[in-house]
């Protein structure tokens, strides 16, 4: 299977199953170089760490669209909250459902001569599930249950489920850790032989595991925060992400982070991408509403990657 949304230039896990989970899930993630694993400051969602639902006080509903180039699509649809448990104060448990589409279109489809029969397109999905609670006031644990469907071709589909764990440690007010294990057991398995007959054949494409360890630390006066995640995989990557969000004015975020950076890549600069965003939430009675913003220049395109994703919160 071709990756349609990361050149394998980028990094060694970009053209293998799964790329467009790897790119981010709303645009404050992105923007902070997806470095969220430790992240429970601000709006939270169990896409980075099905750990973190535990700690969004309120009903978070986030809505995401994405402008790419070469005919992607990226979009988004997640909603996470925390629930309170007797004799608890604060929230000890939580849930995130989200809906991660991707897509590419316009392709153009030529038979064996060279001329054109039409134009296809691409799809892939995620769905997901992701309880999490609070076993102490300094500890969440986490679980993600993702199905996966994607169509490839006319006839050629694939479904999977694959599972995420994570863990989340408030070392103190300021300090906070994070833990993920990701996409086992996910993969695709494609049959082509109802398409091409006695010439199809039976391939399966297994995604890479990702293990993550991320800390985040909140600064002094309630300026803002800064988080820095490490990434290895069963792939042998080893990149860096760091991220950081600033609050100078009153319901304005402004972010910058810095994702992909690979240890293990030749070209360890080449493949990174500068990230860049701000945010803007406004208090109405029981209800926060807000926009995100998000910038990332891409190595390869002329083009940037940019998402924009509304925020919509109940108390």
């Amino acid at each position: 299977m071709i990756s349609f949304f990361v050149s394998s230039a980028y990094c060694q896990l970009g053209g293998l199953p799964g790329a467009f989970t790897r790119m981010g899930f709303n645009a404050r993630g992105i923007s902070m170089g997806n470095a969220m694993t430790s992240v429970i400051a601000g709006d939270v969602s169990g896409l980075y760490n099905p750990a973190l639902s535990s700690f969004q006080n309120e009903h978070l509903i986030n809505l995401s669209y994405s402008f790419l180039s070469f005919d992607r699509s990226l979009n988004f649809v997640s909603y996470t909250k925390n629930f309170k448990l007797p004799n608890q104060e604060q929230g000890g448990a939580g849930i995130t459902f989200a809906w991660v589409n991707a897509g590419v279109s316009n392709i153009d489809g030529r038979d064996i001569d060279g001329f054109k029969i039409g134009e296809f397109s691409t799809s892939e999905n995620q769905f997901l599930f992701a309880p999490s609670i609070r076993v102490s006031e300094q500890v969440s644990l986490g679980v993600g249950f993702k199905f996966y469907y994607s169509k490839l071709f006319e006839g050629v589909t694939s479904t999977s489920l694959g599972f995420d764990a994570g863990a989340v440690y408030k070392v103190n007010d300021r300090i906070n850790a994070g833990l993920t294990i990701k996409d086992l057991n996910s993969k695709y398995e494609w049959n082509t032989t109802d398409l091409y007959g006695q010439f199809g054949n039976q391939t399966k494409d297994k995604f890479p595991v990702l293990y993550t360890f991320g800390v985040s630390y909140i600064l002094p006066n309630n300026f803002g925060l800064v988080s820095l995640d490490f990434e290895t995989s069963n792939k042998k990557s080893n990149i860096i992400k760091v991220g950081s969000e600033i609050y100078m004015i009153k319901n304005i975020f402004i972010r910058a982070g810095i994702d992909r950076f690979d240890l293990s890549a030749d070209d360890k600069i080449g493949g990174s991408r500068a990230m860049f965003g701000l945010g803007y939430q406004k208090e109405l009675k029981n209800y926060i509403i807000g926009i995100d913003y998000s910038f990332v220049i891409e190595p390869y395109s002329h083009r940037p990657f940019q998402t924009l994703t509304a925020v919509f919160k109940i108390k």
